[in-house]
C-alpha cells in the first residue's frame, strides 16, 4: 500500500503551567505505554505562578500526622504490540500552541499518536492552594489543613494496560 504523511509545525510551543503526568505530544507517531504517577502531596503555600503576586503577613499551618502515609501498590501490566497501518493519507500543518494550564492526567495531542495508560492518582493537601494569574494579592489571611489519619490515601491502582500501535 502506498502511503503519505505529512506533518509541519513551524511555530511555537508555549506553556505556561504544567502538573505531575502532564504531556505534550507533537508528530506522528507518539508512544507513550503504561504512564504512572502516584503519590501524596502537602504543600502550606501551594502552587503561584503569574506576574506581580504579592503576599504579605500569611500564617500558614499544614498538620498531617498519619501513623500510615499514601501507601501505594501500582503493579501494572504493559503490553503493546504493533499491527499494519490502514495506509491512510494525513496532512497537518500549524502555526502554535498555546497551553494555559495543564494539571494532572492531562494532554494535547497532535497528530498521529498513540498514548494509552495514564494513570494519575494522587492526594493533596493545601493550605492554600494553586493561584495563577497576573497581580494577585495576598493580605493578612490565616490558612490551616488539618489531615490526621491512620491510614492515608490508600492507592491500589493495579491495572493491564493493552495498546495496540498501528505500525507502518
Amino acid at each position: 500500500m502506498l502511503k503519505s504523511s505529512q506533518f509541519h509545525f513551524a511555530g511555537n510551543i508555549n506553556v505556561q503551567t504544567m502538573q505531575r503526568q502532564s504531556g505534550i505530544f507533537i508528530g506522528e507517531k507518539n508512544h507513550a505505554i503504561g504512564w504512572s504517577a502516584h503519590g501524596k502531596e502537602n504543600s502550606v503555600i501551594g502552587k503561584i505562578s503569574g506576574q506581580s503576586n504579592f503576599l504579605f503577613h500569611n500564617i500558614s499551618i499544614l498538620n498531617d500526622p498519619d501513623f500510615i502515609d499514601t501507601p501505594i501498590d501500582d503493579r501494572d501490566i504493559n503490553i503493546s504490540f504493533e499491527t499494519p497501518d490502514n495506509g491512510n493519507t494525513s496532512s497537518l500543518d500549524l502555526e502554535s500552541i498555546n497551553v494555559n494550564a495543564m494539571f494532572q492526567n492531562s494532554a494535547v495531542f497532535v497528530g498521529k499518536g498513540h498514548v494509552t495508560g495514564m494513570d494519575g492518582n494522587e492526594k493533596i493537601n493545601y493550605a492554600q492552594g494553586s493561584l495563577f494569574g497576573n497581580q494577585n494579592q495576598f493580605v493578612h489571611n490565616v490558612n490551616t489543613t488539618n489531615d490526621q489519619d491512620v491510614f492515608d490515601a490508600i492507592i491500589e491502582d493495579q491495572d493491564i494496560k493493552i495498546a495496540d500501535i498501528k505500525g507502518e
